[in-house]
């Protein structure tokens, strides 16, 4: 039997009666669960035996260099949303367990000055709200989180890369980077690719920045699909995590995972 590793992605966790918690009618990813929800969730890995391992982990075990529980789940949260730090962070911090934040890089930068930003994602469409900034991001980073790239300004990549070439998707790689390097010493491991969008020419061009690179989809009802020794770290798999997802198909991630 071959392990399988969930990598579960979030996005916005909110409080509960939060206007933005938007009912679903099941058929698009809203991106949005309430916080009640999101500590039940934990709460099953807490009592379930399942260990929360790092991104680096994962990839360290992907390439031969470590093993890992039985029982291994990684904790992504897209987009670097401010609820991440206000709502995710203390959750976490109740249960011991810490996760990857995907950082946009201008929204951040925006956030940190003052300023409001917006970009369009694929479950909430054009959106302007408040992003993490640079010391928070920091606070992230000194609690155990690890900050992952997901590019300058959040566009689906595969399309940049067919409409205005190779140059575009690199120029948008490189200027995130840069403000990871210059705002927290770092450049991230680790790459989301926003909305999903990807190529084998993408993987491509990003395959010399970062040690792994995520995908993202979204099935309803959910087919749940994992990371295992056969998957390439520029391929690494995951399940979408938000209100559409029943607790029972959340449930079924791990009974899934442990099937082998």
């Amino acid at each position: 039997m071959q392990q399988r590793v969930p990598i579960l992605v979030y996005h916005h966790v909110y409080r509960d009666g939060d206007p933005d918690l938007v009912e679903t009618d099941g058929r698009k990813a809203t991106g949005v669960i309430g916080e009640a929800e999101f500590r039940r969730h934990m709460g099953y890995l807490a009592d379930n035996g399942w260990s929360v391992v790092s991104t680096t982990g994962v990839i360290d075990w992907l390439e031969g260099q470590r093993t890992l529980p039985e029982r291994a789940v990684a904790l992504h949260f897209d987009n670097g949303w401010l609820d991440t730090r206000t709502i995710t962070m203390p959750v976490l911090r109740e249960f011991a367990m810490r996760g990857t934040c995907y950082v946009i890089s201008e929204p951040t930068d925006a956030a940190s000055a003052g300023r409001p930003s917006a970009f369009r994602t694929s479950t909430e469409g054009a959106v302007q709200k408040p992003c993490i900034t640079w010391s928070q991001a920091e606070e992230l980073l000194a609690a155990g989180w690890e900050i992952g790239a997901h590019t300058a300004t959040h566009p689906r990549l595969a399309e940049v890369a067919e409409a205005q070439g190779d140059e575009a998707v690199v120029a948008e790689i490189e200027r995130s980077n840069e403000a990871y390097s210059r705002r927290l010493g770092i450049v991230p491991d680790h790459f989301a690719y926003p909305s999903g969008s990807r190529s084998a020419r993408t993987d491509a061009l990003l395959a010399p920045y970062y040690r792994s690179l995520r995908l993202w989809h979204f099935s309803q009802p959910p087919t749940w699909t994992f990371t295992d020794l056969g998957t390439s770290p520029h391929a690494l798999d995951c399940q979408n995590i938000d209100n559409t997802v029943s607790f029972e198909d959340f449930t079924r991630v791990f009974e899934e995972a442990l099937a082998g």
